[in-house]
């Protein structure tokens, strides 16, 4: 059954009312990367304190026409999103693929041109995904038949982003885009021009933060800006000093991100002004790739020399640190006071986000670059070798 436009939003509405969207309760479902729009929901426990693989299964590999390197299994961009029964997840070997929650017996797959390497988005009743081939997906959820695609004009590394019945993602062209989820027509795009003497260096790689009527995204430029939900109009723009892949996470009216090595610095600004509040970093760490996360008054950020930083989210002084062997682009969780992200030296690790103390370190096959989805304490995660887990 297609759906008009009226019923579309109709259903959407009723079902959100009802706990319906998902099929299942907000506590059981995850349907964007880190959960909301904000990217502050990182799931629910409870975590095992013994966590084992409950189901793996293997996807393909994909040979690049450009640079001839072989890629396989989910990017560092990529979490999978779940609903009551079904987990989904995009790889790069150029599948989207669907398994059953509980088993992980594959229910259907959707090959595109090329390789999808970040995070799905999941909204009533259908799937929302970038790939490489410059296309945004829209995929039937029940089937994986192709509803509509647009072509951005560039890579999808960012994720799409649900807010107030609308899509919105960033493209390596330069543009955030607002789409309709119903036909796929453009509501509006933005051009994030980047700074003067950066020609080509203004896409966009982190996925769009959405709050109060704002959309929050940062460039390859090092630079971080703020539209207007209704028509894209640029409202403020800063600094971060380097490229900025990470996304924006906003809670109690701040806007967290982190850059790369030239400027290695979590960023704190203010939502509405977008006057920089405070900085954290520099030559005591490397470069942030991962996306940080908020929780508690805490902010948690891992850095390419393998430290995962707690820092205090008010002033950005340094509360903890741990230590692992290799870079970590994956994008912690914080669930029961644990916070869980993977690593470059191929291990999933736990530790307390108290103390920054060690609670588990579980080995898999390949590099971590992915981030988990956790839901009613089994995480979901990808590693680079085409394999994809399901501990509990």
């Amino acid at each position: 059954m297609i759906l008009s436009r009226r019923d579309f939003f109709r259903f959407s509405s009723a079902a959100t009312a009802m706990g319906l969207l998902f099929r299942s309760s907000p506590g059981e479902a995850q349907n964007m990367f880190r959960g909301n729009a904000q990217h502050t929901f990182y799931g629910t426990g409870p975590v095992s304190d013994n966590l084992k693989i409950k189901w793996k299964f293997r996807t393909r590999s994909y040979r690049s026409r450009v640079s001839d390197i072989v890629w396989s299994g989910t990017g560092w961009t990529g979490t999978p999103v779940v609903d009551e029964n079904y987990v989904y997840v995009g790889s790069q070997d150029s599948y989207f693929y669907c398994f059953h929650r509980y088993s992980g017996k594959l229910k259907w797959k959707f090959k595109a041109g090329a390789m999808f390497k970040s995070s799905p988005a999941l909204f009533a009743g259908r799937i929302f995904a970038g790939n490489v081939d410059n296309h945004l997906y829209c995929l039937n959820a029940e089937t994986g038949r192709v509803l509509w695609k647009y072509n951005t004009g560039n890579d999808l590394d960012s994720s799409a982003a649900i807010y107030n019945n609308r899509i919105f993602i960033g493209s390596e062209s330069g543009y955030v885009f607002c789409f309709d989820p119903v036909d796929g027509h453009i509501v509006w795009k933005t051009f994030l021009d980047g700074l003067e003497g950066e020609p080509g260096s203004c896409g966009v790689e982190s996925t769009p933060a959405c709050w109060n009527g704002r959309i929050y995204a940062t460039n390859y430029t090092g630079e971080i800006f703020c539209l207007r939900e209704s028509d894209g109009a640029i409202l403020w723009k800063n600094i971060t000093g380097d490229d900025t892949d990470a996304s924006c996470v906003i809670s109690d009216g701040i806007v967290y991100t982190a850059s790369e090595d030239k400027n290695p610095y979590v960023h704190a600004f203010d939502a509405l002004s977008g006057k920089k509040i405070w900085q954290f970093g520099g030559k005591k760490t490397g470069g942030f790739w991962a996306t940080p996360a908020v929780s508690d008054g805490k902010i948690y950020a891992g850095d390419n020399r393998g430290v995962l930083w707690c820092l205090d989210s008010k002033t950005g002084k340094e509360i903890w640190s741990h230590k692992v062997k290799a870079s970590i682009w994956s994008s912690p969780a914080v669930v029961d006071e644990k916070v869980i992200f993977g690593s470059y030296d191929a291990n999933l690790y736990v530790v307390n986000s108290k103390t920054g103390k060690r609670e588990q370190k579980i080995k898999l096959h390949g590099r971590v670059l992915s981030s988990p989805c956790i839901i009613n304490g089994d995480i979901y995660v990808g590693t680079s070798t085409g394999m994809f887990y399901c501990l509990g």
